[in-house]
């Protein structure tokens, strides 16, 4: 099928006449019936009903019709972006607020020849420009991972681990007596409005120290997070990094129980040269740490 002339029968489908579809497309009558009888013939189906006057979709034209209009626009997609590909460009998505996300800094001043693009989004729509190679890979925690970056052609590299603590102020410990119970008295204080990433702390929250929270206090910055756990109006749970200028607050280290790590995903289908540096980049400074 070539893909430059579905407008042939686009024509003929929005015109309802292979007479008038092929004046609008200057060419001759002959020209139009031979190609919709090729890509008929090529599908395998009947496209249009046909009289003497007009034309008009079979239900399997009007599943071609839809169908082929996103193909082009994929297509036209493809070509654009091979238009714009360059060695030295590295785009990632990035999803979540919850690692220092330094390392691409670093990486910048150890690779300038490569132009870095970062950009945020929901995961599903990293996901979808993942696969359609609109950017080279995504940035995200492991605990957020959806089903959809389950993808068997996709690769994982981890990037770096934080050390968890749960944080709340000196009054509410002093106040409730043990992290349990402060747990069970405060609200959460979160930045993720994730219901799986709420889900995940309450069960480490169980496991752990056999109670868990109900209340949810989402916020939209470490800032605030920082705020409401110092004025004893809830508790988090933050990576140390997180909370560096929290010397106030007191800390429960949450090692080998809080399993959070922030992890890369690629295709295999699609490892351009500047990827190919960024994920050795990853592989370098996690050996040297």
């Amino acid at each position: 099928m070539d893909i430059d002339k579905l407008d042939l029968f686009f024509t003929a489908a929005n015109s309802g006449s292979f007479t008038q579809a092929a004046e609008k497309c200057n060419v001759a009558q002959t020209t139009m019936s031979k190609y919709i009888a090729q890509l008929e013939s090529e599908l395998g189906v009947k496209l249009f009903y046909r009289t003497t006057r007009e034309c008009t979709l079979t239900e399997a034209g009007h599943t071609f019709y839809n169908g082929a209009k996103e193909l082009r626009r994929d297509y036209e997609d493809l070509r654009r972006q091979l238009q714009q590909v360059t060695e030295n460009e590295l785009k990632i998505g990035v999803y979540g607020e919850f690692f220092d996300l330094s390392i691409l800094g670093k990486f910048r001043e150890s690779y300038p020849d490569i132009e870095l693009k970062v950009s945020f989004d929901s995961r599903t729509n990293l996901y979808d420009q993942l696969r359609r190679r609109k950017i080279h890979a995504v940035l995200i925690p492991n605990i957020l991972v959806s089903e959809a970056l389950r993808d068997h052609s996709l690769r994982t590299v981890n990037v770096l681990s934080g050390e968890a603590f749960i944080y709340c102020s000196k009054d509410a410990i002093q106040k409730y007596g043990s992290i349990a119970e402060v747990i069970r008295n405060l609200p959460f204080v979160t930045k993720s409005q994730e219901v799986r990433y709420h889900d995940y702390c309450r069960r480490i929250l169980q496991r752990t120290f056999d109670v868990s929270f109900d209340k949810i206090t989402i916020v939209e910055s470490i800032a605030k997070q920082h705020l409401l756990t110092e004025l004893t109006q809830g508790f988090s749970i933050m990576l140390e990094q997180e909370a560096s200028d929290c010397a106030d607050l007191y800390a429960y280290s949450l090692q080998d129980i809080f399993n959070e790590t922030l992890q890369l995903y690629y295709s295999v289908k699609h490892v351009p040269a500047s990827l190919r540096a960024f994920i050795n980049f990853i592989n370098e400074v996690t050996f040297h740490a």
